[in-house]
Order: structure tokens, then C-alpha cells, then sequence
């Protein structure tokens, strides 16, 4: 025969035990109702978790990207703002020299070729959060130097008393023949805007440009390097207006300010390639946002359905334990009026 034991602390016990039980049950549900999702996914979804887990890594990737891709975009669009002015400045010089008589355009070049130079220097050295927009993958350094246009300038000049023996400015420049100028500006002026001179002079960009991955499986050009032709040529065209060849004979001067003019319209046919390069690249993250939006929508209903508790089930189940908490206290409240000896009798 076994005898069992019952003591009012037994009694006490068990209803406290229950209690926490359906307080554990009582948070989860309200968690389930909350977040629409399993408390307790592993627990739930056992070996299925793992897919749950990599589901989620998919999702955060495609967060990652998007917001990326934002602010690539953002870049890309300062970066176009900045060759649309380059552009149309360069237009607008070529426009104004078109409009004046040959013997008055190297005048006019000479008084607009510091107001140019700055103008050039401060646009590539533009940074949009805290990156250098032109310096290619060498976006923490401004690409081009400081003092670059005041040193390129010198150095100009210092090359035309070097190759003639005077200053520009000086009258014996009416004696150089339109082939001689001709020749300073093609070979010993071109050459300071060439690899390495503009290296030395003016650039510490790369000429490597920043390639962005744009979704999970594609990446695409996102900058521009002031290093590209075009800035070189926007440069040098400053620099030939800034030498100040007004004492030139009317032919050497023709061929200075047909020097300029030329430069001005290869750069602006060169902006508007690199803007259609930007553009494309424009389209592509576009493109890319759209494929993402709907791969993160696809995720996320993968996710929903492993991991997604119906509100309306998990509200029942947080009633019926409520109800059984409030049970559980009543009979405890009840079982504190009782004693062993009431219990045996």
C-alpha cells in the first residue's frame, strides 16, 4: 500500500507553477499579435529556421543595396548638375568669341581666364557627403591641387620666355609668326596638360573611377575622374586664353584664338559623352531599384509565410490564457483559507 503525501504547500505550489506558465504563453501571444511573427522562431519553425535565417540575410542585403543605390544616385545627380555648368560655360565662351571680330578675341579671352580657371578648379573639387566627386577612387582627396591653376599659368609662361626669349608681353612678340605659335601651343603647351605634367601640375585624382555594385548581381561606372580629356582640354583652353598674347601679330593671334575655340568644343562634345555615360548608369540603378523592390517583396512574403502567426489564432490563445491565469489566482487566493487539517477532514 503507498501513502501519498498532501500538505497545503503542495496545493499553493502547483497553482503558482501554472501561473508563470501562462505568463510566459500570455507574452508570447502578445508578441505574436505585435509583430506578426513566431515568438520564439526556432522553436517554432525547428529545422526550417536556417531558411528563415538565410531569408532574412537576402532581405538585409537588398536593404543594403537600395540604400546604396540612394546614395549613388545622389552623387550621380551633383556629379551631372556639375558637367551641365562645365558645358555651358564652355558654350557660352565659344559662343561669345564666335560674336567678335578676330582682333578682338584674345582680348576677351584674357580678361575671363581667371574667372574661368577658378570656375574649373572649385566645380572638380566639388564632394557630395564628404566624398570627392572627381577624384575617381580617390575619393577622400580633392583632385585637383591646390594653386594647380596659378602654377599651370607660370609654367606656361615660363615656357614661352624658355622657347622665345622674352615674356608674352613683351613687343617683341609682334614678331612671332602665326607657325611659330602655331607650334608652341600644339607641342610645348599641349604637353604641359599630358601624362605626367598633369600629374605634377594639376592632378592628384585617379584615373580609375569608382564602379558601384547596383543589385545582386550587377555593377556599374559612378563617377567621373578629372583626370578625363575633357577637363584637360577646359584647363589648357584657360590657360592659352590667360597668357595674354595681345602684342601677337593679327595672324598669330587667329591662331591663338582658334587654339581656344577648338579646345572649348571638344570639351563640350566630351561633357556631353560623359553626361550620357552618367545618364546610362543613371538608368541602370533605376532599373535596378525597381528588380530590388520587387526581390525585397518576394523575400519578404517567403518570410511572412514561415514565420507569420494568424492574429486571429494567437488572440484566442492570449484570451484562453488569461481566463486560466485568472483561474489560477482565484484557487490560489482559495487554497491560502485552508489548512492541512481542514484538507483531511
Amino acid at each position: 500500500m503507498t501513502t501519498s503525501y498532501i500538505s497545503s504547500l503542495s496545493l499553493w505550489n502547483g497553482p503558482r507553477i501554472a501561473a508563470g506558465q501562462l505568463q510566459v504563453e500570455i507574452a508570447n501571444a502578445t508578441q505574436e499579435i505585435t509583430d506578426g511573427r513566431y515568438a520564439d522562431v526556432g522553436l517554432a519553425l525547428g529545422a526550417q529556421v536556417s531558411r528563415s535565417f538565410s531569408l532574412r540575410q537576402s532581405a538585409a542585403e537588398i536593404a543594403a543595396l537600395k540604400d546604396g543605390n540612394g546614395v549613388t544616385a545622389l552623387r550621380l545627380d551633383t556629379t551631372q548638375s556639375i558637367l551641365q555648368q562645365l558645358q555651358k560655360s564652355a558654350d557660352a565662351q565659344f559662343a561669345a568669341l564666335t560674336g567678335l571680330t578676330a582682333d578682338k578675341r584674345v582680348a576677351a579671352m584674357a580678361a575671363s581666364a581667371d574667372d574661368t580657371l577658378a570656375s574649373l578648379t572649385s566645380l572638380l573639387n566639388s564632394a557630395a557627403s564628404g566624398q570627392a566627386l572627381f577624384g575617381g577612387i580617390n575619393t577622400g582627396t580633392s583632385p585637383i591641387k591646390d594653386g594647380a591653376a596659378a602654377n599651370a599659368k607660370a609654367a606656361a609662361t615660363a615656357a614661352f620666355q624658355t622657347a622665345f626669349g622674352f615674356p608674352p608681353s613683351d613687343p617683341q612678340a609682334a614678331t612671332l609668326t602665326a607657325a611659330q605659335v602655331q607650334t608652341f601651343l600644339d607641342g610645348t603647351i599641349a604637353a604641359q596638360f599630358a601624362d605626367p605634367n598633369w600629374g605634377t601640375t594639376w592632378s592628384q585624382a585617379s584615373s580609375t573611377t569608382v564602379t558601384s555594385r547596383i543589385s545582386l548581381g550587377e555593377t556599374t561606372t559612378t563617377s567621373v575622374s578629372a583626370n578625363g580629356t575633357a577637363f584637360r582640354q577646359l584647363a589648357q583652353a584657360a590657360i592659352v586664353s590667360g597668357l595674354g598674347l595681345t602684342g601677337l601679330s593679327a595672324d598669330a593671334q587667329a591662331v591663338v584664338s582658334s587654339r581656344a575655340m577648338s579646345l572649348l568644343s571638344q570639351a563640350s562634345a566630351g561633357l556631353v559623352s560623359l553626361q550620357a555615360d552618367l545618364g546610362r548608369s543613371q538608368a541602370r540603378i533605376t532599373d535596378a531599384n525597381t528588380r530590388l523592390t520587387a526581390q525585397a517583396t518576394l523575400v519578404q512574403k517567403e518570410i511572412s509565410r514561415l514565420e507569420g502567426v494568424d492574429p486571429a489564432e494567437a488572440k484566442v490563445r492570449l484570451d484562453a490564457a488569461k481566463t486560466q491565469l485568472q483561474m489560477s489566482y482565484s484557487l490560489t487566493a482559495q487554497l491560502q483559507e485552508l489548512s492541512l487539517l481542514k484538507y483531511v477532514a
